[in-house]
């Protein structure tokens, strides 16, 4: 059985360990907390003092952004520098695409395979992660990944891969992208119907019965916006800023993406940065037009995916 080290325990970090751990694996978990370091012990993990001792045959890194996987992959002590022939890195952090490109560039110089990817929960992650309710997304060469798909499938439900290292990250930041700029537009419509005395619950129930679905899915969701599942505005912004930094460079202008940045920007400004993103726009746009839209929330618990068997499912260009 592969020796499986975990590079961070925070919000995704910590259940990930209990998860690898529920399933009989030996695992190395290294992280700058000490408290977390012992709660991980306490569940059967070896602790270890630096990134760099804390690399298995397959080394999982769980961190914030791109600054704090930098230090940990190719810092002093860091994961590159503990390497062997044959190990492989798998960066399921909040890393962005051209982040993503670079380790593998660096990670072509060293006996080791850098695949990137992210996790895509349905639920919280403390609750969806354990469980083994949840999908992860890895991107490289089909015969580099193989194995490490094999291994992750026991870990998650859906594990999908895509071509090159770089793609789930991009294919996250759109789904952020997607999903903020629709709660947005549906907290503006539904302050929109309020102010004229039309209550947006029936207009939910008309989007049912005309057949139309997918307006049905996006209002429903922003209706479910006190479930505080989802991640907080200030993780959806990061996204966005990753994503515009990514146009400007590449010189594309993305009008759309840049109004949903500043109308993020406002909600940030009033206090809402750890609301989910719905809910964070529900309290913005009830102060921007003075609509009440507390009727239009449901409290409604966000159900975890349905149990099926884990599969591994490559998506080709």
């Amino acid at each position: 059985m592969a020796s499986i080290g975990l590079i961070g325990l925070g919000n995704a970090g910590r259940p990930m360990a209990e998860r690898i751990l529920a399933l009989g694996h030996s695992l190395t978990v290294f992280d700058i907390d000490a408290d977390a370091l012992e709660r991980a012990a306490r569940l059967g993990a070896r602790p270890v003092k630096s990134a760099r001792d804390g690399v298995g045959d397959i080394t999982i890194v769980l961190l914030p952004s791109s600054v704090e996987v930098d230090r940990a992959l190719f810092g002093n002590d860091g994961v590159a520098a503990g390497l062997s022939e044959g190990a492989t890195v798998v960066d399921l952090s909040g890393t962005d695409p051209d982040f993503a490109r670079a380790a593998q560039q660096r990670f072509a110089e060293t006996p080791a395979t850098f695949i990137g990817g992210t996790i895509h929960a349905s639920g919280a992650p403390a609750v969806a992660i354990p469980q083994g309710r949840f999908s992860i997304v890895i991107g490289g060469e089909k015969t580099r990944i193989e194995a490490t798909a094999n291994f992750l499938k026991g870990v998650a439900q859906t594990i999908i891969c895509l071509p090159e290292p770089w793609m789930p990250k991009a294919f996250k930041i759109a789904i952020i992208l997607y999903a903020t700029t629709n709660n947005i537009i549906t907290a503006e419509i539904c302050s929109w119907l309020s102010a004229q005395g039309a209550d947006p619950k029936l207009f939910l129930k008309l989007l049912r019965t005309t057949g139309s679905e997918a307006s049905a899915a996006r209002m429903e969701e922003f209706m479910k916006r006190k479930n505080n599942h989802g991640g907080a505005l200030s993780n959806s912004y990061k996204d966005f800023r990753q994503a515009l930094q990514i146009a400007a460079r590449l010189e594309i202008p993305m009008p759309l993406a840049s109004m949903a940045n500043q109308v993020q920007e406002m909600a940030r400004a009033q206090g809402f940065a750890r609301f989910n993103s719905p809910a964070a726009m529900g309290e913005l746009y009830e102060l921007l037009t003075g609509a009440d839209l507390s009727s239009v929330a449901m409290d409604v618990e966000k159900k975890l995916r349905d149990e099926r068997e884990p599969r591994v499912i490559y998506l080709a260009e």
